[in-house]
């Protein structure tokens, strides 16, 4: 009779130094797009190009993003890409960034992604990448994360809520024209 291991391998989290690893963090990126995602943050970026709208030029945007940062030094790095990998399979992926101007009295960094493979969702993966983000910056001295979900991301809302989250302000746009 032949065994057969149920179990999925070990899931290890680290911030990741590694340009080889661009190309696996872009297609994961890439493979979770809707357009209930995009929020302000990818309005005000070369992201999205209307709500709903995602850029023709994302994936090149993105990789370059991906790049720039895989690219910095390690020491004080003020942008940051965590992944989590089951085995050797990249399964999620966090941007962080954190306060650069360094004015606010409490010191904070923002999750500007999270994402998880489609083939895993459920399993709490994006809990535990998100707790061991939290709990790396903590170590760090920083006190507080803020994120930004698309309006119609109702299911990050509710993770986010799940995991002590709370909404702090509402963005509004208006469009005005050219």
């Amino acid at each position: 009779m032949q065994s057969i291991n149920t179990q999925a391998p070990a899931l290890t989290m680290a911030w990741c130094h590694d340009p080889a690893q661009s190309p696996a963090i872009l297609a994961l990126f890439m493979g979770q797009l809707s357009p209930h995602y995009i929020s302000h943050g990818e309005l005000q970026s070369p992201r999205a190009i209307a709500p709903g709208q995602w850029s023709p030029h994302l994936a090149d945007n993105m990789a370059l993003q991906i790049e720039a940062t895989l690219a910095a030094p390690e020491a004080n790095a003020m942008q940051r890409i965590a992944t989590a990998h089951q085995g050797d399979t990249l399964v999620g992926v966090a941007f962080v960034a954190l306060d650069e101007a360094q004015l606010a009295p409490t010191p904070f960094a923002t999750l500007d992604d999270l994402v998880v493979s489609p083939a895993v969702r459920g399993q709490g993966l994006g809990e535990a990448l998100f707790g061991w983000v939290c709990a790396q910056l903590q170590a760090e001295g920083v006190q507080r994360l803020f994120l930004e979900s698309g309006i119609g991301n109702q299911g990050a809302h509710r993770l986010f809520e799940r995991l002590g989250c709370q909404p702090v302000s509402v963005t509004m746009l208006k469009e005005l024209g050219i």
